[in-house]
């Protein structure tokens, strides 16, 4: 009597967990939700034990199976939720990958979470993943009221991706690391760190990725916002990687007594990464140059390139870093393979391609080996995913 009583108990207890008020987020059945700002998915009014939910169509998943889920949120108001656990539907349970916390809307800064779930049970028809408010409290400290006019907050937008839920196969990774990666726009766009944790399963190895990424960052601005401060303390990380803003290394190179903040405030991120995880390889980004903005502000594209390159090599040298050489492989994929093109309309960030190829300097950065087979195209045509793959392995392990 007493285990019959129990199951009921646990029956109705798990009846209600599966049950409780979510708002489903509208999708393609892709799994990719990248939206522009026209069309921004805005939620209001959730509180404790509330949730937003993913769902893609399936045929089937066996048990074992990986899934890739990712998500960027940014809070509309300073009574927004602050903080979420992000759960994937199980069988019958919500199983939790864990939680994020987000940060006032005044600040700007959209909350980024990444993980990968292992199913435990077969899935048949649907995946389903939630972001559940965890908390009872808003960004601002006080409590969450469901009617309050500034208790909302949107997927990303403005070439973020706003979530991606994505079947990654069975096959187990051979190793795990855990990776920092703190950026910008230069990083975020078109989901790179998406590309990269996808990239490297397939070869064989699990990045548990924090992220800080907030458009038009300097390391002086990523010293001082909180989001990059609780990330950094969220470690041990194995590996970091360090991207400000996209004129920073070439301007301190050119003007070195004038800028000398640049190199202070690049060591004392390096360093706070270091308190948190002594044993952790950071590596500071060579991004690209760029003709558009009059070629960031430089004569000519080729000296934006060249006090670029010099920037780096010397910051990491005073941080104590190793470069990692995505502006070199722009540079040789262009001369290499003219025909795909890396940046977007502005002629300034990545598109989709560009993405590809910082994801693939990334993994061969981390891993040191070339690429084995059936590495992801993340959308691209394979053969031109083939080619920017190439022009990684010939800059990153030349």
């Amino acid at each position: 009597m007493m285990i019959k009583k129990f199951l009921s108990c646990l029956a109705l207890a798990l009846a209600c967990a599966l049950n409780l008020p979510a708002q489903s987020v509208p999708g393609d059945g892709s799994g990719l939700w990248f939206t522009p700002k026209s069309s921004e998915q805005v939620f209001q009014g959730l509180v404790q034990d509330e949730a937003i939910e993913f769902a893609r169509p399936v045929t089937t998943l066996p048990a074992g199976s990986y899934v890739q889920f990712g998500v960027n949120l940014e809070t509309k108001g300073p009574k927004a939720p602050g903080e979420f656990t992000v759960e994937i539907l199980d069988g019958q349970q919500w199983v939790s990958g864990g939680s994020f916390v987000t940060v006032d809307s005044a600040v700007k800064h959209p909350s980024c979470y990444l993980h990968i779930f292992k199913l435990a049970n077969a899935v048949s028809d649907t995946l389903r993943v939630r972001c559940r408010v965890s908390s009872a409290l808003a960004t601002d400290g006080s409590p969450l009221v469901k009617d309050d006019p500034d208790n909302k907050f949107a997927l990303k937008t403005k070439s973020y991706v706003g979530a991606y839920l994505n079947p990654l196969g069975v096959h187990a990774p051979v190793e795990t690391k855990s990776v920092l990666l703190i950026g910008n726009s230069f990083t975020y766009y078109y989901g790179e760190p998406l590309m990269l944790q996808e990239i490297a399963f397939s070869q064989g190895l699990c990045l548990n990725i924090g992220l800080s990424l907030k458009g038009g960052q300097t390391f002086r601005q990523h010293c001082g916002l909180e989001m990059t401060s609780l990330k950094i303390a969220e470690g041990p990380y194995d590996y970091a990687f360090v991207q400000g803003q996209s004129q920073e290394p070439a301007q301190w190179a050119k003007e070195p007594g004038k800028r000398k903040d640049v190199k202070k405030a690049l060591r004392e991120l390096c360093k706070s990464i270091r308190n948190s995880s002594p044993d952790c390889h950071i590596y500071l980004e060579n991004t690209w140059s760029y003709p558009g903005a009059s070629n960031g502000g430089f004569d000519t594209e080729k000296e934006f390139y060249d006090l670029l390159e010099k920037g780096c090599d010397k910051l990491s040298r005073a941080a104590g870093t190793d470069v990692s050489l995505v502006g070199q492989a722009f540079r040789l994929s262009r001369m290499l393979y003219p025909h795909i093109t890396l940046l977007s309309s502005d002629d300034k960030h990545q598109n989709l391609a560009g993405s590809y190829l910082k994801a693939c300097v990334g993994y061969l950065v981390l891993r040191g080996l070339p690429f084995g087979p059936s590495v992801p195209s993340c959308g691209l045509d394979p053969a031109d995913a083939a080619a920017l793959r190439s022009v990684a392995e010939q800059v990153v392990l030349r």
